[in-house]
């Protein structure tokens, strides 16, 4: 399952800051730039932003090939201030469950983003210095609401499956898809790591690869979540 397209929103007023930070700060790909729409390529996914009047906000994680976790810390860390841990202090996360390592960051749009390598996946022969190219896409995106609801609709319409977590139980996480590539389904109001800032419903609409090709509605139609339309461009109506 790949990430090809996300569409979130973002506070009207932070687009210019955004399409600085992810274009000049990270070197990420701009693809798109207008009044109504920013867009970047980072790897096999097409993130766009749209403006919004209110104060959205969203947890999704760019995936670094699985042996660049450290390249990666030195090539962020003197972009963007890193999110530390508010126990330890500590700017990396060891995810040993996973075999795998993260960092977080806010972008101009108050969005917490996560880089994450998975040992073993997607690794490369590249040396030296990271360069925001080497991102394979998307790897979660966070999706808040009835986590019980949203799975089985995901598993029901789109064939998408628990891979790790639980739907049952107040407060806990629900991870579907496959690893490094997964939809992260989360209660309102739990926090995200490592701020704590409680979730919240924000507009998403994403094409997935992969079948059986079909399209899921959540959460009062603010989630649209369709597989399969690779080809199709996103019906921004």
């Amino acid at each position: 399952m790949k990430f090809l397209r996300v569409r979130l929103q973002a506070p009207a007023a932070s687009l210019d800051a955004i399409s600085e930070f992810y274009a000049k700060g990270l070197g990420i790909e701009q693809l798109e730039r207008s009044d109504e729409l920013v867009a970047f390529g980072i790897g096999e996914t097409r993130l766009e932003l749209a403006p919004s009047d209110t104060q959205p906000f969203y947890h999704f994680a760019l995936l670094a090939p699985g042996n660049r976790f450290d390249a990666v810390l030195d090539w962020i860390g003197q972009c963007a201030e890193l999110l530390p841990d508010q126990e330890t202090g500590n700017v990396v996360f060891d995810f040993s469950n996973w075999q795998a390592e993260a960092c977080y960051l806010h972008d101009p749009a108050g969005n917490i983003v996560e880089l994450i390598a998975h040992r073993g996946i997607a690794e490369t022969g590249a040396e030296g210095s990271f360069s925001a190219q080497e991102l394979l896409g998307f790897s979660e995106l966070g999706l808040v609401g009835d986590v019980a609801a949203m799975a089985r609709l995901l598993r029901r319409e789109l064939g998408i499956e628990l891979w790790d977590g639980t739907v049952e139980g107040p407060g806990r996480l629900a991870f579907v898809g496959e690893k490094a590539r997964t939809l992260i389904l989360s209660p309102t109001g739990r926090g995200w790591l490592p701020t704590g800032r409680p979730a919240e419903v924000h507009p998403v609409d994403a094409v997935l690869s992969g079948s059986p090709t079909g399209a899921a509605l959540m959460e009062e139609s603010r989630y649209r979540i369709r597989r399969g339309a690779a080809s199709r461009p996103l019906d921004h109506s």
